[in-house]
């Protein structure tokens, strides 16, 4: 038999899941809206845009270099030993997105555009982790897709983001508001 209270608490409950569910969803749309366009037709978040798109195309760029590049120099680092074999191809195939993002940094006058799109690579391989940690459970294949994962994604990532972080460093400029002379300034000048 159902106590009076117990309706209370679901109807509490219910309550409570409506409010985190409009709060969620107001968050979502918050977060989406910023790649939708003003009534000027002008992107809100242009630097958002702008970095994610860089980030298909470096994803693209990365992936064209391990698909060309792993043939050729496997011949050459055959005789190796596997973790040095591996950790040059994996520096020598970051090379080609290192230096378009390298020459596509010195054209920007943005600095702030390719350690974005760094960035943006890195949620996407984050996110590309959690999605293959569901696809692989209970398979026991995690730790070769893990292995696999830090050889052709991690380091490119992480090299990318060393560099453009300290290209960054070293070449952005904030941009400061030009000084307006003070009111009085205007009245007191000789000719």
């Amino acid at each position: 038999m159902a106590r009076p209270e117990d309706g209370l608490d679901s109807f509490e409950r219910e309550r409570r899941q409506q409010e985190r569910k409009q709060k969620s969803e107001a968050r979502s749309k918050k977060f989406w809206s910023t790649f939708l366009f003003t009534e000027n037709g002008k992107p809100k978040s242009g630097f958002l845009i702008y970095t994610f798109c860089l980030a298909i195309l470096f994803f693209a760029i990365q992936y064209a270099s391990f698909y060309f590049i792993v043939d050729w120099l496997h011949p050459v680092t055959d005789g190796w030993p596997l973790v040095l074999g591996n950790l040059t191809g994996s520096i020598i195939c970051s090379l080609p997105a290192l230096l378009i993002g390298w020459l596509l940094h010195r054209w920007f006058s943005d600095k702030r555009l390719m350690l974005g799109t760094y960035i943006w690579l890195a949620l996407l391989a984050a996110a590309s982790v959690i999605t293959m940690a569901f696809m692989l459970k209970g398979t026991g294949s995690m730790p070769e897709f893990i292995t696999f994962f830090c050889w052709f994604a991690i380091i490119p990532l992480v090299l990318g983001l060393i560099v453009f972080y300290r290209l960054y460093k070293r070449d952005h400029r904030p941009k400061t508001p030009k000084e307006e002379e003070p009111e009085y300034k205007k009245y007191i000048r000789r000719g």
